[in-house]
């Protein structure tokens, strides 16, 4: 009996480290993990690059991009988990020839930013925040009138932010997830074959106890109902795996008008912008130049 028990609890003390370990990858990068490799110049685009910091005193680098005649209308761009702003600039610096100023950044430990503690959203809505207020200050007479786009994790920073900022008047949010604790068991099923009972409920218990909040209060399920009357157009592909189109449903029925939602075929997570070609290019352009400049009464 004592053997059976001792076996026991040390399985049990097994499931707990591996739980806090996972926390780690969640909460703490050594190292960044996509390094950039597209830049504006590979586009022959004329930009500005900026540098500001969050209220951690982290160093977050960006470009701006003039749109190709004078405009007051800026769009701020998120990039997503494991991402930096190259890989979004790449399907969306077509916005600059349609009147609009792009704003790209790294989020912390991301890109060309300093490292930091990340936390797939928690922390990022304070970098997003840090960024809007620099880009407004520094930029005050080409975002009188200003929008957002976000991509994953940074679709999920997106309404987050739209619903605690009235100056932004539109959002575009493409594979966004709907509840945080869902998205993380989602993955580790997908990638680590591991079930959420016990170690992703551990896992999420350990970054609570770190942060000292629930990240599910940060995320979209919570705040989506916020941006109203605001327009939003929600994107996803009907292959995603990780954020599916059960989760776009759920945002969409969520939100209030205006709203707008849009499943592309055969596209998996985060291939909106390539399965959907020019039409994805035309969706964008007909919904920033539709709301951006046309402000609802807050």
């Amino acid at each position: 009996m004592h053997i059976i028990f001792g076996l026991l609890l040390f399985f049990i003390l097994i499931i707990v480290f591996i739980s806090y370990k996972q926390s780690d990858k969640i909460l703490i990068r050594k190292a960044k993990y996509t390094p950039l490799a597209i830049f504006p110049s590979q586009f022959n685009l004329p930009f500005e690059e900026v540098i500001f910091k969050n209220k951690e005193d982290i160093s977050l680098k960006g470009w701006f991009i003039p749109a190709c005649s004078k405009s007051d209308k800026t769009i701020m761009f998120l990039h997503g988990w494991g991402l930096n702003k190259g890989d979004i600039l790449a399907n969306t610096f077509f916005l600059r020839e349609k009147g609009f100023n792009l704003f790209y950044f790294d989020f912390r430990g991301s890109g060309e930013s300093g490292q930091g503690p990340s936390s797939i959203g928690y922390f990022e809505t304070q970098d997003a925040q840090s960024a809007l207020d620099y880009i407004c200050s520094s930029h005050p007479e080409e975002t009188k009138h200003l929008g957002i786009y976000g991509l994953s994790m940074g679709a999920a920073i997106a309404v987050y932010t739209t619903a605690h900022n009235k100056q932004i008047e539109c959002i575009v949010a493409e594979a966004c997830y709907y509840s945080y604790k869902k998205v993380v068991a989602r993955w580790a099923r997908k990638h680590k074959h591991v079930p959420y009972f016990p170690f992703v409920a551990l896992t999420l218990f350990f970054v609570r106890k770190r942060l000292g909040i629930d990240p599910e209060d940060y995320c979209p399920k919570n705040n989506i109902k916020k941006i109203s009357p605001r327009p939003i157009l929600i994107i996803t592909g009907k292959a995603d795996t990780l954020t599916p189109r059960h989760d776009a449903r759920a945002l969409f029925l969520d939100s209030r008008n205006p709203k707008q939602l849009w499943l592309v075929p055969e596209a998996n997570h985060t291939e909106c912008a390539q399965k959907a070609g020019f039409v994805y290019q035309e969706r964008l352009t007909e919904f920033f130049t539709k709301y951006l400049g046309a402000k609802q009464e807050l």
